[in-house]
């Protein structure tokens, strides 16, 4: 595989670049990355990046990492990348988050939004049933929603550091789920017993 760490490099040898990791500059990414037909992975990192370059021809992107602290748009033309399996946005502003609707959806088993702003969760998330790790830590999160119970394949959910004052139950309806980290939210004592009694978890 050819990993690359400069744009102008891979698209001299576009068929042997599968990883690329960019620092950009300015506030987008002003080259076609449609022209780099085997890319697999791609990380992109920048004080001033505001917004998604052209991703709809990605088709054999499986991996796609977003940290730009001043971003202003959305991560929605992903969620339809057809061999999309690991979505991550660190430090990268995301409320509200969109999420889209319909037959063509990532087949994410990843999902990575750490400390995006996040109030709330999209309607929408619980159609994304192949998900099978969601890491939302470092948000402003305090509850789940109702269709959250459709992510029937999950196996491991980080919620630390967030707004939670209930534990959301519905997390018990989750037939695969093994793993849940949600220490770092405002439990008063009495959520804390009635979670290690009924859930088995103690928090911190």
């Amino acid at each position: 595989m050819g990993h690359y760490k400069n744009l102008k490099e891979a698209l001299k040898n576009p068929d042997d670049c599968t990883v690329l990791k960019l620092s950009v500059k300015g506030a987008r990414v002003t080259e076609d990355l449609t022209a780099l037909p085997r890319l697999q992975e791609l990380y992109l990192e920048g004080a001033a990046l505001t917004e998604l370059p052209d991703v709809a021809a990605l088709r054999t992107l499986r991996l796609f990492s977003l940290r730009a602290p001043a971003f202003r748009g959305s991560l929605a033309p992903l969620f339809h990348l057809a061999r999309l399996e690991n979505l991550k946005a660190i430090d990268t502003p995301l409320e509200p988050l969109l999420l889209p609707l319909g037959e063509a959806l990532a087949p994410l088993r990843t999902l990575t939004l750490k400390n995006a702003g996040l109030r709330v969760l999209p309607l929408e998330l619980g159609e994304y049933g192949s998900l099978e790790e969601l890491y939302l830590p470092e948000n402003d999160l305090a509850e789940l929603p109702f269709t959250f119970g459709g992510l029937k394949a999950l196996k491991r959910l980080n919620l630390d550091h967030n707004a939670f004052a209930r534990f959301p139950d519905l997390l018990g309806g989750l037939p695969r789920l093994q793993h849940v980290s949600i220490d770092h939210n405002p439990f008063d004592e009495d959520e804390r017993s009635r979670i290690q009694r009924q859930f088995h978890l103690t928090v911190q």
